[in-house]
């Protein structure tokens, strides 16, 4: 296996620190799509789309309303909409999560909010990130 695509054990806190690109910067409203083929870090408010060939980190004081494609996804502030075709997907301490989820695995840190579905799947969903799935 590849060592890049290998989960760490403390997936949260690894991703956490992980150099990804500020998508939203803080303080920041943006509505639209998103299409990325690195990390990304979502630090403001988004309505829309995401996508990303990699990892999505919403930070504490971020807020996705929408949906989200990305393999790995690491909620620390709040996601309203869906999740779709996610290999790994870490909800934060004080991660405030609306919709639904589909992935592989799921990790929801103690003190995490969730009020939706979860759909564990057995392979990543056909639906990649970059692709042109509209």
């Amino acid at each position: 296996m590849d060592p890049s695509t290998q989960i760490p054990q403390d997936a949260g806190p690894a991703w956490a620190e992980a150099r990804t690109r500020v998508a939203v910067g803080h303080n920041i409203n943006v509505s639209g799509k998103l299409i990325f083929h690195e990390p990304v870090r979502i630090e403001g408010r988004f309505r829309g789309e995401v996508r990303s060939i990699e990892l999505v980190v919403v930070s504490e004081d971020g807020m996705v309303e929408g949906k989200v494609y990305a393999p790995r996804l690491l909620v620390m502030g709040e996601l309203h909409g869906d999740v779709v075709g996610c290999d790994r997907c870490v909800l934060g301490p004080r991660s405030r999560f609306f919709g639904n989820i589909e992935t592989r695995n799921l990790s929801i840190s103690e003190g995490a909010y969730v009020d939706g579905n979860v759909r564990m799947t057995r392979t990543v969903t056909e639906k990649t990130a970059a692709s042109g799935d509209r």
